[in-house]
């Protein structure tokens, strides 16, 4: 288990130390994205992660609305993809808080923040996951705020890469074949997940 704290800042000074030519594929979010193989599973593009397990929208003193400079605008990205909101709605399902529209007016001002500083840059919108065995209880919560990022997705001119629809099986929790914890991607599951993005890049 992480210190999730400790890795945020951790990664922050590893981002703030790093050259990166203008150009790149970001990959902003969470564990999902920190994770993700991009140069192994999607050759001949150049990503930077700015993925940090553990990490949330913004609406305490850390996450994706604090670190926007380092983890995306000062990179000049050819192309964005966000994947956010789990980490705040477990956060919400395990102790009541923060309510619902705070997610949603959080997930929106991420999306309108991006858009607002990168107009022309396409900026592919990942949907929240399902998950499965202790964390199967999240997925009420994932199938009510899914409709939402969709929405928001569209309202900003985002691209929504609806990968829920491809990991969820006919009980409505995540695939087992595709997590080894009940939560995370495993190699199967990433595997599917970069076949399903890769339409939604700009040319290698």
């Amino acid at each position: 288990m992480i210190d999730a704290e400790q890795h945020y800042h951790a990664r922050l000074r590893a981002f703030a130390a790093e050259t990166v030519a203008p150009g790149s594929i970001v990959l902003l979010g969470s564990s999902h994205l920190e994770w993700f193989d991009a140069p192994r599973l999607l050759p001949g593009r150049r990503f930077v992660n700015r993925g940090i397990a553990s990490d949330r929208l913004g609406l305490t003193e850390r996450g994706i609305l604090h670190r926007l400079d380092v983890s995306c605008f000062d990179l000049r990205p050819a192309a964005v993809v966000f994947e956010n909101g789990a980490n705040d709605l477990g956060e919400l399902w395990r102790n009541g808080t923060p309510p619902p529209a705070a997610i949603i007016a959080a997930y929106d001002r991420v999306l309108a923040t991006i858009r607002g500083r990168l107009s022309t840059v396409p900026l592919i919108v990942v949907n929240v996951l399902p998950t499965t065995g202790r964390f199967a209880g999240l997925n009420p919560l994932v199938r009510e705020f899914n409709p939402h990022v969709a929405r928001l997705a569209a309202a900003h001119g985002c691209t929504l890469l609806d990968f829920y629809a491809q990991c969820v099986g006919a009980d409505g929790e995540l695939r087992a074949d595709l997590t080894d914890d009940g939560l995370h991607l495993n190699a199967a599951g990433y595997g599917l997940f970069a076949a399903a993005l890769a339409p939604h890049l700009p040319p290698a």
